[in-house]
């Protein structure tokens, strides 16, 4: 009985150690294993987690453009690519699709490595035919995919490069020139202009110009606009003077030149305040188209009145304002002769500067002398008033206020010299009453 009961005593210590060991070779594993799961687990959504940050951080700035048509020997535009890192990371481009409005995708093998703030600019191998657009997509090796912020093609350039130019003087005429130029950065040349003319209808080129003539008191200030793709510019206007038949000189307008960087649209100031500044004195003038001029009336006629036209001409020079109100007086003083009328006025209305106005004086000439008479006359500007600055202005504000001439009214006269039985000689002279 007792070796019974100490036999089961001993079996129920045998029956622990065993379920003790059992435990400790078996859960305490398994336990191990879970732990060492749950860490590879942790690690790699950690990793996964750091992936994704990684990935949000991606800032890739990237951005077309064109180079003109000049660079190029069979007069094609190339695209050229400005990308770079605006990241905290490393950023790997494994390569470069074009989508274009007429071949659709097209892969370039160009890889990029861009390091945090480094920025690469180069041209690559396409290019961009007329009425053609195109966008460029950059893929990376976290997944993710920028495209450039906007189309761009030969006629579809998508920044507006505005030139504001003021205090233009009145008469003159203004060009606008933009060109493209090498971008000191890279030594490297890109960026195209266009205009909305014909000239362009074939796409953009390397430089444009606009040209005005500022001829209206509302012409001292305006804006000339040209398309422009991406890239490194240079603006200069220049002034130009009518001399006559053409446009001649070229003044430069400070501050341009200038040098603009375009990577949106651009608005650049030329020319100080609009404040209009008129000279004295005024380039206002009145000549006569003869100085001297003769009619001759027949005095077996019997004629001895004429009706007597004199021209003239005024003119308004080029740096200057509009005038209203140009009044002018005609005087006159004669001898041998009666006029009428001695005197009179006249007014014109309105002279733009580089503008001239024709006109002349009528009147009716009466030879009281059997020699013939004559007069003087002058031509005098008495008054003008500025369209702009709503100043007046008398003849000694003007630079040529007169004119002055002489006409003679002459006789044909004849006198019996020799006289036989079969001839006369007859002698005509002309007689004009002068001193």
């Amino acid at each position: 009985m007792r070796d019974r009961r100490r036999r089961a005593g001993v079996s129920a210590v045998v029956g622990a150690a065993i379920a003790i060991m059992i435990f400790f070779t078996v859960m305490i594993p398994m336990w191990v294993f879970m732990q060492s799961i749950q860490t590879l687990f942790m690690d790699e959504v950690a990793r996964r987690l750091q992936f994704e940050v990684e990935k949000l951080n991606e800032k890739l700035d990237i951005r077309v453009t064109l180079q003109p048509p000049e660079l190029d020997t069979f007069g094609r535009r190339q695209l050229f690519l400005i990308i770079g890192n605006r990241g905290p990371i490393e950023i790997n481009v494994p390569t470069l699709y074009v989508e274009s409005t007429r071949i659709g995708l097209q892969r370039v093998d160009r890889q990029y490595k861009l390091a945090p703030g480094e920025y690469i600019m180069e041209p690559i191998n396409f290019y961009v035919e007329p009425y053609e657009t195109v966008v460029i997509r950059a893929p990376t090796l976290r997944g993710n995919s920028f495209v450039t912020p906007e189309s761009i093609g030969p006629n579809r350039l998508p920044y507006l490069l505005m030139v504001q130019l003021s205090n233009m003087s009145l008469g003159y005429r203004y060009v606008v020139r933009v060109n493209v130029v090498t971008d000191p950065r890279t030594t490297k040349v890109y960026g195209c202009v266009s205009l909305n003319s014909e000239e362009f209808t074939e796409g953009c080129r390397g430089s444009a110009e606009q040209a005005m003539v500022a001829s209206r008191i509302d012409d001292l200030e305006d804006l000339f606009v040209f398309n422009v793709a991406p890239g490194v510019y240079t603006i200069s206007v220049v002034s130009q003077e009518w001399s006559g038949d053409r446009w001649t000189g070229e003044a430069n307008v400070l501050p341009s030149p200038i040098r603009v960087i375009v990577d949106s649209n651009v608005v650049v100031k030329v020319g100080g305040s609009n404040v209009l500044e008129v000279d004295r004195p005024l380039p206002l003038r009145v000549k006569l188209t003869q100085t001297s001029s003769m009619v001759v009336l027949k005095n077996e006629t019997g004629e001895s009145s004429v009706i007597v036209r004199i021209p003239f001409i005024v003119s308004l020079g080029n740096n200057t304002e509009p005038l209203r109100k140009i009044r002018l007086e005609f005087t006159s003083s004669s001898i041998g002769a009666t006029l009428s009328p001695s005197t009179s006025r006249m007014t014109i209305e309105r002279l733009s500067p580089g503008e001239s106005y024709i006109g002349y004086v009528s009147l009716n000439a009466t030879i009281t002398n059997d020699f013939g008479g004559y007069f003087t006359y002058q031509i005098r500007i008495l008054s003008a008033v500025g369209e702009a600055t709503g100043d007046h202005y008398d003849s000694s504000s003007i630079s040529t206020p007169v004119a002055e001439g002489v006409y003679y009214l002459c006789k044909l006269l004849e006198a019996e010299l020799l006289k036989s039985s079969n001839s006369t000689t007859v002698l005509q002279f002309v007689a004009c009453g002068a001193p």
